[in-house]
């Protein structure tokens, strides 16, 4: 049975060694060798890996066992995410029943990101699933192959707990770590929100993925890391497989004994780069139009751009028609402004005649300038 279980990890990390943390790579092998790479990720590093190394992304498959390898050197800590999980549990209860349902899951990954997990996992047992009785026919000969890699992932912990710090995929329910061990497995890995849901202020910080730091502000889209020193909650997750503008974080602490304002991050990314050749002030007021709060109200459609008018914040907004989707809804999208000095490098993702969407250090807006593309 590939049913995953609540499983608690005490670990004594000493004293003179780096704790990298990352989360969420859903796939994006390069996103995480470059990430360690940037931060010259050597054996006297801890690595944790919080949850969510599957799917939505090009190579679940090689992620997988690139963390499998580098576990082999014992300085490398993985959990288990909810989307590594429910992967095991659908593969394992696959029957006639539910083929189809899961095979339109599949045809729609393809659409999202040009593959999905199972389908690498039949690709490398020599099959192409082309329909719900190819999932079936499969199936016996997946589970066989891919035993190791299965076992490998059912044998992750759902929470790490250091003596400073701990770390789960989505929360924990309860404010004391142990009594958070009789809770469902998806209780812990499926908490949205969980900064803003949480009633506990806890003893130890809690490092968790699983929700996009974006979701977090409705003013501007921003996906470094967020801290949350009233109830000691630090949140990671950079957006990799379900953001446009995503980037892979790592939470970088110097020491297990450091005090949380000596933690930095950084993060990866592959996209284009321009370098900005004027300043730019910052927006003193903007929306930040997420899938949370994606319904708009379409006012008037031009041929390049449409005004529009985002229901969640009431505020009417001039937006590219790429970015609108069935008249009624909005791809995530901001207003803002960035603040920009002439010589930034600047990673953008859409252009027009009149300016560009880029992000600047992890915040993603509007530069209007002129500039010169890098690479």
């Amino acid at each position: 049975m590939l049913t995953p279980t609540t499983r608690i990890q005490q670990l004594q990390i000493e004293s003179g060694r780096r704790i990298l943390v990352t989360s969420d790579i859903h796939g994006y092998l390069s996103y995480l060798q470059g990430v360690l790479e940037k931060a010259n990720f050597s054996e006297k590093d801890i690595l944790i890996i919080v949850g969510d190394m599957l799917e939505k992304g090009p190579d679940s498959l090689g992620t997988l066992r690139y963390v499998m390898e580098l576990c082999k050197k014992g300085n490398v800590v993985p959990l288990l995410g909810n989307v590594d999980a429910y992967r095991l549990q659908v593969i394992d209860e696959l029957n006639e029943e539910n083929a189809l349902g899961f095979y339109d899951y599949l045809v729609a990954l393809r659409e999202w990101c040009g593959s999905s997990f199972y389908d690498e996992l039949a690709a490398e047992c020599g099959y192409t699933i082309a329909s719900p009785a190819d999932l079936l026919s499969t199936k016996p000969d997946v589970l066989a192959h891919f035993a190791p890699e299965f076992d490998f992932l059912l044998s992750l912990p759902t929470i790490v707990e250091t003596q400073n710090y701990v770390f789960v995929h989505g929360g924990l329910r309860e404010k004391r770590v142990e009594d958070n061990r009789n809770r469902p497995f998806y209780d812990l890995t499926k908490y949205d929100a969980f900064m803003t849901n949480t009633p506990h202020r806890f003893d130890k910080y809690v490092v968790v993925g699983h929700w996009p730091v974006p979701l977090y502000d409705d003013k501007k889209e921003q996906l470094n890391p967020v801290m949350n020193r009233e109830k000691r909650i630090i949140s990671i997750d950079g957006g990799c497989g379900v953001k446009d503008e995503r980037q892979l974080n790592l939470l970088i602490l110097p020491d297990i004994n450091c005090d949380v304002e000596d933690i930095t991050h950084l993060y990866y990314e592959d996209f284009p780069t321009i370098r900005a050749l004027e300043d730019q002030a910052a927006s003193e007021d903007s929306v930040y139009v997420s899938w949370m709060t994606r319904e708009i109200r379409l006012l008037e459609r031009g041929e390049e751009w449409s005004e529009i008018q985002h229901i969640a914040s009431g505020k009417k907004l001039r937006v590219p028609n790429a970015y609108i989707r069935r008249d009624n809804e909005c791809r995530d999208y901001t207003d803002y402004v960035l603040p920009v000095k002439a010589g930034d490098m600047l990673s953008v993702f859409f252009k027009t005649e009149t300016g560009c969407i880029a992000k600047k250090d992890g915040v993603v807006g509007w530069y209007y300038g002129p500039y010169e593309d890098v690479k």
